[in-house]
C-alpha cells in the first residue's frame, strides 16, 4: 500500500531481516480552524450537562436552570475545598505598623500558602520567609506584645480572617501574603463564564452532569460520578507545579 493513501510518507527504510522496513510519520492537519476561542458560557455547559442526564431540547424547564445554577456553585466550593487551584493562587501585599500584630484579610481567600516580610522598600527590599503556627501556639506565647522582628504567622480561618504576627513588629515591614482565593461566582444570566482555565472546563461539565444525576437521573449516578472523578482528577493533575522536596534531618535537639 502507497504511504501517502493512509495519510503517512516515508521518512526512512532499512533492511531487517530480509525485508525492507519503512517508517512513516502521521501526516498534520492541513486545515486547522486557526483560532482558540472555544470557552462555553455556563448555560451552554449546563445544556451540554442536562444532556448527559437525557434532559434535552424542549425538556428544559426553569427548575433544570435553577439546579444547574445552583449546583455549579456549589461543585466550585467543593473544588476550592479540594485546592489549592493554581489559577486562584495570588499575592497580597501590605505595610505593618508599630506594634499593631493583627490584619484583616480578604473574605474571599480560602488558604493562606506562604508569608514573607520584606526589610527595605524596593529595589532593595530583602524577603524573609515567616512560618505559620496554630492557634494553640499563638496563645501558648506568653507576651504577645512583644515587639521584633515577626517570625512567625498565626491565619485565623474565621468568615472575617486575619493574620496576626509574631513577634508583634517593631517597625515598618512589606507583608507578601501569597494565598488561593474563592472562585467567582458561577452566574447563568448574561453569557457569563465559569471562572476556571480552558483545562478544566471538562471537569466542570462532568461534575455538573454528575450533581444534575443525583436530582433527575437516580440510575446514572453511579456512572456520572466515575466520569466526575476521572475529569476531576486530570484537571487536578495538571494543575500542579514542578519543584523539589528537601528533607533535612534536625539533629541538633539530640543529645547523649
Amino acid at each position: 500500500m502507497n504511504p501517502s493513501s493512509i495519510g503517512a510518507f516515508v521518512i526512512g527504510a532499512s533492511q531487517i531481516g530480509g525485508s525492507a522496513a519503512v517508517v512513516t510519520q502521521p501526516a498534520q492537519p492541513s486545515n486547522p480552524s486557526g483560532t482558540y476561542n472555544f470557552f462555553p458560557s455556563l448555560g451552554e455547559v449546563t445544556l451540554n450537562a442536562l444532556s448527559r442526564v437525557r434532559i434535552r431540547g424542549p425538556m428544559v424547564l426553569a427548575e433544570h436552570l435553577h439546579q444547574a445554577w445552583m449546583e455549579a456553585n456549589l461543585l466550585q466550593v467543593e473544588w476550592s475545598n479540594k485546592g489549592p487551584n493554581l489559577w486562584k493562587v495570588t499575592e497580597l501585599e501590605f505595610d505593618t505598623k508599630i506594634g499593631v500584630p493583627t490584619y484583616p484579610l480578604p473574605s474571599t481567600m480560602i488558604m493562606c500558602l506562604n508569608v514573607t516580610i520584606g526589610i527595605s522598600d524596593p529595589p532593595n527590599e530583602q524577603e524573609l520567609t515567616i512560618t505559620p503556627m496554630t492557634r494553640q501556639e499563638y496563645t501558648m506565647q506568653p507576651n504577645k506584645l512583644q515587639q521584633a522582628r515577626p517570625t512567625s504567622f498565626w491565619y485565623d480561618r474565621t468568615i472575617a480572617p486575619t493574620i496576626t504576627l509574631w513577634p508583634t513588629p517593631n517597625m515598618v515591614y512589606h507583608v507578601h501574603v501569597w494565598s488561593f482565593g474563592q472562585q467567582m461566582d458561577a452566574v447563568m444570566r448574561g453569557q457569563r463564564q465559569l471562572d476556571v482555565p480552558y483545562r478544566w472546563l471538562d471537569a466542570a461539565a462532568a461534575g455538573l452532569a454528575y450533581r444534575l444525576a443525583i436530582h433527575y437521573a437516580q440510575d446514572l449516578e453511579g456512572q456520572r460520578k466515575v466520569q466526575s472523578d476521572e475529569a476531576y482528577k486530570g484537571a487536578a493533575t495538571q494543575d500542579t507545579e514542578d519543584g523539589s522536596i528537601y528533607l533535612l534531618p534536625m539533629i541538633q535537639g539530640y543529645y547523649d
